[in-house]
């Protein structure tokens, strides 16, 4: 049986063992496949890609880089503090920190995932909602897809609203430091 139990995993074994394969990313690997278990470097991969998506889509419907090629938008955004700050707390768990010497690595990555086709819908969602994430009441995994059926023209109506909002919170800071004022 110890014969048959080993024959059973020698290819893995050995795939694992003759290729460039860090044992500790396999393993984290392996525990986030445990059924109904997400681990912290499940919930990292998946969110480093849609914060990707969403960031680039940002930038490029910011009206300075209107006339920018992708590639230069990104190789910016990746010099940046921001990007830094974003990349160290991301790979923070696999010990990786961001390195000025792989500049162009990074860029050609983010670019590779713009580019990829299993990033298509996000595109399409952030997108229609000028990059940024969307939160709701009730938010469910299985009903995710939704937000992308979500149109223009509703976002359109949300902007106001938001003005409103703000401006509303605004005058309410401003009565709060007259108030000070008078008590002091």
């Amino acid at each position: 049986m110890g014969k048959l139990a080993k024959d059973k995993w020698d290819k893995v074994i050995e795939y694992l063992t003759h290729l460039d394969r860090d044992p500790q990313k396999v393993l984290n690997l392996l525990k986030g496949c445990d059924q109904g278990k997400e681990s912290n470097y499940d919930i990292n991969r998946a969110s480093y890609s849609l914060n990707i998506i969403a960031i680039v889509t940002q930038k490029q419907l910011d009206p300075e880089n209107k006339d920018k090629s992708l590639t230069h938008i990104i190789r910016q955004w990746v010099k940046s503090k921001d990007f830094i700050q974003f990349y160290n707390l991301m790979k923070k768990q696999e010990n990786i920190i961001w390195d000025k010497s792989k500049l162009e690595d990074y860029t050609k990555q983010l670019k590779d995932l713009w580019y990829s086709k299993s990033q298509s819908k996000n595109k399409e969602y952030f997108k229609k909602i000028d990059g940024f994430i969307r939160l709701r009441v009730g938010f469910n995994k299985t009903t995710g897809v939704n937000l992308l059926e979500k149109d223009r023209k509703e976002i359109e109506e949300l902007r106001p609203k938001a003005k409103i909002i703000e401006k509303t919170f605004d005058k309410i800071k401003q009565n709060e430091r007259q108030s000070r004022k008078i008590v002091s």
